[in-house]
């Protein structure tokens, strides 16, 4: 086991592989009660193709979050949930397109949370009856998201910016495409990519490392599972433009909602590492659309939008820029926020600050349990490793790479979806 230190943040991590490749980091906090655990593997929704020994595997659609559903139901039919109530824990799971994972927190009994844990998602138990049971409920949750409308632009936007990379489907899939879910579709997959060779366990709070080294190198279920190699994802020959510029939606809302997006091919930033693309990306988002930023103060003073927010996402090779809004001008808003898009320019002293308002928010956030965990596990899952010294790494950012960065920086392919009240459809 590895003894490792987040520099300048006064906090310690443990690192060490399990024979079968469990990457296990354990984040001892001292004078702290809680705990959390995070227990993940890279398999989301959009790993829909893969390759094993080049044997060409192929699931419905949304057959990762149903996974993440038959994880809970066990052969001897007690309930995961009720165990870690009994036990003064909770517990809860999560799919995303790259990812998923399960997990615990409490106060008491962590050791034996952990073990249990480790035992229901190292024990799949899929059966025609308790797969066909499923169905019904994941079709009802799909409905359901159907009719939000920040649920339905996130869906329509990822189907306009991409022409062939799974992302495009929603993460719980389709009604149509969970109908075709098998036992044996769950069973492929969670071969695949429940293998430990392709988890990541991350725990925080009032541990010692040794003695959770020690339950985890002796769990039974755990080290019976033999180690997987050459894991291949289908790669796709996605296009740099988007597929389509503008869709519109009519639904039950009293102001006009907007998700204006914009799609970057990671690969014209070949000078830059994953971490510092997303680090200087973060800074123009920062600098552009803050609390502090002149767009704010334009649409804020000229009533053009009751609220808006923006993200990065990382799909593949691209990432998308996303502004969603509400805005009754949402045309004012939209010329606006192009406005602001063009001829990017950011000061020193712009720069500067942004990075001391960063280092601030990382120094408060390491004595976060929840927060340090969920930022440990992030790194592993998008960087395939845990950043250190990311305050170093903040900064060492400069206003020459920037401008670097900025320069190479292509914004011109642009969607744009809006949701409309229905009283307006007929208008």
């Amino acid at each position: 086991m590895k003894k490792n230190s987040f520099e300048n943040l006064e906090q310690n991590i443990y690192n060490f592989k399990t024979k079968n490749g469990l990457d296990v980091n354990i984040i001892p906090f001292k004078n702290k009660k809680n705990y959390y655990i995070i227990l993940g593997t890279k398999y989301g929704s959009r790993d829909i193709e893969f390759l094993i020994n080049s044997k060409k595997y192929k699931t419905p659609f949304g057959t990762a979050h149903f996974l993440e559903h038959k994880m809970f139901e066990m052969e001897d039919k007690f309930d995961p949930f009720k165990f870690f109530s009994e036990s003064g824990a909770s517990t809860n799971a999560s799919t995303t397109f790259d990812n998923t994972r399960y997990y615990v927190w409490g106060v008491n009994d962590l050791e034996r949370n952990l073990s249990y844990l480790l035992d229901f998602v190292y024990t799949p138990y899929f059966t025609d009856k308790n797969v066909e049971k499923e169905k019904g409920i994941i079709k009802e949750e799909i409905l359901m998201y159907e009719d939000d409308p920040e649920w339905a632009m996130d869906d329509l936007m990822r189907k306009n910016l991409f022409y062939k990379l799974p992302i495009r489907e929603k993460i719980a899939g389709t009604v149509e495409s969970v109908t075709c879910i098998t036992k044996e579709d769950l069973y492929n997959a969670y071969n695949t990519f429940y293998n430990p060779s392709n988890m990541f366990l991350v725990i925080g709070g009032n541990v010692d490392p040794n003695s959770i080294e020690n339950l985890i190198m002796e769990h039974e279920k755990l080290n019976k599972i033999k180690k997987i190699e050459n894991i291949k994802h289908v790669k796709y020959d996605e296009p740099n433009d988007v597929k389509e510029e503008f869709e519109k939606l009519y639904m039950n809302v009293l102001i006009s909602k907007l998700r204006f997006s914009i799609k970057i091919n990671k690969n014209n930033f070949k000078d830059f590492s994953d971490i510092e693309i997303n680090m200087y990306m973060g800074v123009i988002m920062a600098n552009l659309f803050g609390s502090t930023s002149i767009f704010k103060e334009r649409v804020t003073k000229e009533h053009l939008t009751s609220g808006f927010y923006v993200e990065k996402n990382n799909f593949d090779n691209f990432l998308t820029l996303d502004i969603t809004a509400e805005s009754d001008k949402a045309d004012m808003f939209i010329d606006e926020l192009k406005d602001t898009l063009k001829n990017i320019k950011i000061k020193t002293a712009d720069l500067e600050r942004i990075k001391k308002v960063w280092i601030a928010s990382e120094i408060r956030m390491i004595d976060n349990i929840e927060l340090t965990v969920d930022n440990v596990y992030s790194d592993l899952i998008t960087y395939n490793k845990v950043y250190l010294n990311r305050v170093e790494l903040i900064k060492s950012l400069n206003i020459k790479k920037l401008n670097k960065f900025i320069k190479k920086l292509d914004l011109t392919n642009q969607s744009l979806v809006m949701v409309f009240p229905n009283s307006e459809r007929y208008l």
